[in-house]
């Protein structure tokens, strides 16, 4: 994400409570269901979900081919 977004973009409160907030518990649900699933640790999902957020924040990572998740 760029500076200019960070410093900009702020969600509307209806944006906030109807799809960012359902979205963010849903990720969690599904990422505890993980945990169950495959029998890993609760820090496992963690590494697993700052991979995610590092690809958003510094995508050009990705277009070279590197996935520090493998």
């Amino acid at each position: 994400m760029t500076d200019k977004y960070k410093e900009t973009w702020h969600p509307k409160n209806e944006q906030a409570d109807k799809i960012i907030l359902p979205a963010m518990q849903g990720i969690a649900q599904q990422c505890a269901g993980y945990t169950n699933q495959i029998q890993c640790s609760p820090e496992f999902i963690s590494v697993m979900l700052r991979d995610v957020a590092d690809a958003f924040e510094n995508p050009t990572s990705q277009a070279n081919g590197d996935c520090s998740c493998v």
